[in-house]
């Protein structure tokens, strides 16, 4: 290591160049294709009717499908209706559930990379603030050897 004010202070703005691209990469995966494919989405199902009404939830809140058994043709629309409602909560619910657990996943990914961060930056600081003082022994050492006037 060296006691170079300037190198400790590129590794300090390393350090925080590596948080904005953490959290830059985070940032665009959360707003990743949201009019893209659906197999690049996060995607749940839910049933109702014993399974016989199912609907698919894709990242973003939208529907990528709906299926309706057949039999179910002599019910009433309003009895549809309700399946179908059914079928599209439960969709949303496991897909809310999924991405929250992306999204703590993206976190616990993120406090790990930035888990040494605080220390790091405190040994950078504490060479930095070595170097300092290093220089300004120097510039004493330089002036009152030079002879030149010292301010008051």
């Amino acid at each position: 290591m060296t006691n170079d004010p300037f190198s400790a202070a590129a590794s300090l703005d390393e350090l925080l160049t590596r948080t904005q691209q953490a959290l830059s990469a985070m940032r665009s995966r959360a707003a990743e294709h949201p009019d893209g494919a659906p197999g690049e989405l996060l995607r749940a199902e839910g049933a109702a009717a014993g399974g016989r009404v199912r609907a698919v939830a894709v990242q973003g809140g939208r529907l990528e499908s709906v299926t309706v058994d057949p039999a179910l043709a002599g019910e009433s629309v309003e009895a549809l209706c309700g399946h179908l409602v059914s079928a599209v909560n439960a969709a949303l619910t496991e897909l809310d559930a999924r991405v929250s657990a992306s999204a703590q996943a993206d976190v616990d990914a993120l406090a790990a990379r930035l888990g040494g961060l605080p220390e790091q930056s405190a040994r950078d600081m504490e060479r930095f603030g070595r170097a300092m003082e290093g220089v300004a022994a120097r510039i004493r050492r330089d002036g009152a050897g030079s002879g030149a006037a010292r301010p008051a």
